[in-house]
């Protein structure tokens, strides 16, 4: 199946109905997307994210990392600081 989206000047494209419906991609899922080249692809994720996310902060917790230590991690990562 092939389709022809426009993006919108926020940078949103929509999922045509007839898409959605055979993908059985409802509102609030998540899809992946990943960029080759110049091609995009997306991936329905048949995983809970709010639930990995959630897990995620309680082991955080436990291990005593704070927000201001991913923050410094992730700039450290992006610029090499």
């Amino acid at each position: 199946m092939m389709e022809v989206v426009r993006v919108s000047s926020k940078g949103q494209v929509v999922i045509p109905k007839r898409v959605r419906e055979k993908m059985g991609i409802k509102e609030g899922e998540y899809l992946l997307l990943v960029q080759e080249g110049d091609i995009i692809v997306m991936k329905k994720l048949d995983v809970n994210l709010e639930a990995v996310f959630r897990e995620g902060e309680t082991l955080a917790k436990k291990q005593g990392i704070t927000v201001e230590d991913v923050k410094r991690a992730i700039k450290e990562v992006r610029y090499g600081k």
